[in-house]
């Protein structure tokens, strides 16, 4: 054999050793690939002995038009105005996050649905700056209040509605709000401010949850934990 043709054998086994070796590469980095999570949202505990999970997780692959929505605000503000002076009066802050399906989406696992609503917070002058220096301080006090129907004066006040699947258009459901919740507890253990005004807020909490219009249907939420977003209402 000569040397030549040594040569060319010799290149031909260095060529096919670096193409194999990098497509041995090649796969092992795919087979290796995870999906990122890049959202996770939810309403978690135990519902009349029942576990509740109402969840959304969301990876960079996800396109699922049918996932779960996470509906934010904002909200509402309410400018208690000083009768005949327009823009003078007191404001006050209600924020609302929900896991839902809206009209347009289908629900293909049947899921329950559900909203929480953090209400009545002072504001002062209806301006963004006090806004965000209230939510602020809203999500460090502690010292939260449930809600009742129809709206009380209290200040800081908190709620959860529950929107079981077997009523499709939402015209039947649970909340907070519906009856007393004077053993309730609710607590925030972890605000992150992802951008000016936007808050992922975490908290645990456990109440009874009432039939609209039948107080004396009701569930006991126990063992609750929330994970969901909150935005300011008021602009620049």
């Amino acid at each position: 054999m000569t040397i030549q043709n040594l040569n060319k054998i010799a290149f031909s086994f260095i060529f096919i050793l670096i193409f194999t070796s990098c497509d041995s590469n090649d796969d092992s980095e795919s087979s290796t690939d995870e999906p990122v999570l890049i959202e996770d949202y939810y309403f978690r505990g135990t519902l009349d002995g029942q576990e509740l999970n109402i969840e959304r997780k969301l990876y960079d692959f996800n396109n699922d038009p049918n996932l779960i929505s996470i509906d934010f605000g904002g909200s509402q503000t309410n400018d208690i105005e000083v009768l005949g002076e327009p823009g003078t009066g007191f404001c006050y802050g209600r924020y609302a996050c929900g896991l839902l399906y809206y009209n347009f989406q289908e629900n293909p696992n049947q899921s329950d649905t559900a909203k929480m609503y953090f209400s009545r917070i002072p504001i002062g002058d209806c301006n963004l700056e006090t806004e965000l220096i209230s939510m602020r301080n809203f999500l460090e006090i502690n010292d939260y209040t449930y809600e009742t129907f129809p709206g009380n004066d209290i200040i800081n006040n908190v709620a959860l509605d529950f929107f079981p699947v077997e009523y499709e258009n939402q015209d039947i459901y649970y909340s907070s709000r519906f009856g007393a919740n004077t053993n309730a507890t609710f607590s925030i253990t972890s605000v992150i401010e992802e951008e000016n005004g936007t808050f992922i807020v975490e908290g645990n909490f456990s109440c009874k949850l009432y039939k609209f219009n039948d107080e004396t249907d009701f569930k006991v939420l126990e063992n609750g934990e929330f994970k969901i977003k909150i935005f300011n209402n008021l602009e620049e």
